[in-house]
């Protein structure tokens, strides 16, 4: 077993560090914006307080456990996105680089661009520590139990240098366009919070109504040598720390066939158990494929958990409230382990950018991490050339 906070990392040639990270803590900077950040609607805030998934219709007698309007989706053709809070990249944020300045901070990052980079460095430090899965049915004994591929798969930021200040942004030079997933979640999102007199409004029929568009909440913190964003997506006062994710949870067939949503939007969600067509299979997934991502944004943004909805993009199933204690447990075998991993990682990030940065002073910056050989992480640093790189990409 890996006892996190005895390991040490050779970061510069002839240096090593050692990483105690009990000597580090979170501190939250700002004012806190928590009664701005909306509520659950359509009753849903019940599923907090009950353990497990809630269908949207009983499928034994097919009465709704909540409101009926919100089991056929809006299509992206139908939602007006441009009435949305526009996202801003960390490099961009103003406050956000602010606060860093007036701080002495060297790094400035979101949930976003950040969680796929720290998956990376969690598997180095657990030395690949799988999940633990054995709360599955007989269904799944003889199925993988490890973190998939795609989790695998090497993960690149750009470091953006701002007087001082580096943002970290997500690397999306080789994006081609959003997905279905992606796209629908923004709107989806608007739609657990919304009543349905609210949400119609934002109907491309409708949206010419919105006048004013809305500010998106932030919960800023800062942490060794970084401040960080985590956009708080709902709330609910009762909860130990008020906030939590929403997480909008695309079935099987579509995640497996991104370019065609449309053939696969009769799949349904409809079993409890069982490897096709029900909850434990979106639940096995999500467990190997977002888990670690998911909790990484739940600890910056010192959120309760996720609240996830599971739909096929064109109808909705289930709900389900997952706890950051349950991902915890499933994820490292307890919570202090969870604290000190998750510390121990942002620790470890903050000397492999500032040795990077220190290479190329003021310049900015593409960093790739690879972690697919057992045991190792192979770290690729480069100047950013944005000219040369729309020339190479017309």
């Amino acid at each position: 077993p890996v006892v996190v906070h005895d390991m040490s990392y050779p970061i510069e040639s002839g240096k090593w560090y050692r990483i105690i990270p009990e000597n580090f803590d979170y501190a939250r900077v700002g004012a806190s914006h928590v009664s701005r950040v909306p509520t659950l609607a359509h009753g849903l805030e019940r599923v907090l307080f009950n353990p497990g998934v809630h269908y949207l219709q009983d499928p034994n007698s097919g009465v709704y456990n909540f409101n009926p309007y919100i089991r056929n989706i809006t299509q992206p053709e139908e939602f007006d996105y441009d009435k949305l809070t526009p996202y801003i990249t960390s490099s961009k944020d103003k406050r956000l680089l602010g606060y860093a300045r007036g701080r002495e901070k060297k790094f400035v990052g979101s949930t976003s661009s950040m969680t796929h980079v720290l998956s990376h460095l969690y598997f180095l430090i657990s030395a690949s520590k799988q999940p633990n899965l054995s709360s599955m049915s007989a269904s799944y004994e003889m199925m993988p139990d490890n973190f998939t591929r795609g989790m695998r798969y090497p993960a690149s930021i750009e470091l953006r240098y701002h007087d001082g200040v580096y943002g970290i942004d997500a690397d999306k030079s080789f994006d081609v366009k959003d997905s279905i997933l992606s796209i629908l979640g923004k709107s989806l999102e608007m739609l657990l919070t919304s009543e349905p007199k609210e949400f119609d409004k934002y109907k491309k029929e409708n949206s010419w109504k919105i006048k004013d568009i809305g500010e998106e909440n932030y919960h800023y913190v800062e942490f060794d040598e970084f401040v960080l964003r985590s956009q708080l997506d709902c709330r609910d006062d009762r909860l130990p720390r008020k906030t939590f994710d929403l997480k909008t949870r695309g079935a099987l067939a579509v995640r497996m066939d991104l370019q065609n949503p449309e053939e696969n939007k009769g799949y349904p969600v409809i079993y409890s158990k069982g490897q096709l067509q029900s909850f434990e299979r979106e639940y096995y997934d999500m467990v190997r494929s977002a888990f670690l991502k998911y909790n990484f944004q739940v600890r910056i943004g010192n959120m309760d958990g996720i609240f996830v909805a599971y739909h096929n993009t064109a109808r909705m199933f289930g709900f389900q409230y997952i706890s950051r204690t349950e991902m915890d447990q499933v994820l490292y075998g307890n919570s202090p382990t969870g604290s000190k991993a998750f510390r121990s990682i942002l620790v470890l990030l903050g000397k492999i950018l500032r040795t990077a940065t220190k290479k190329h002073p003021k310049k900015d910056l593409r960093i790739t991490f690879d972690s697919r050989q057992p045991n190792k992480l192979r770290i690729w640093a480069e100047v950013i050339d944005d000219k040369g790189e729309e020339e190479f990409l017309k």
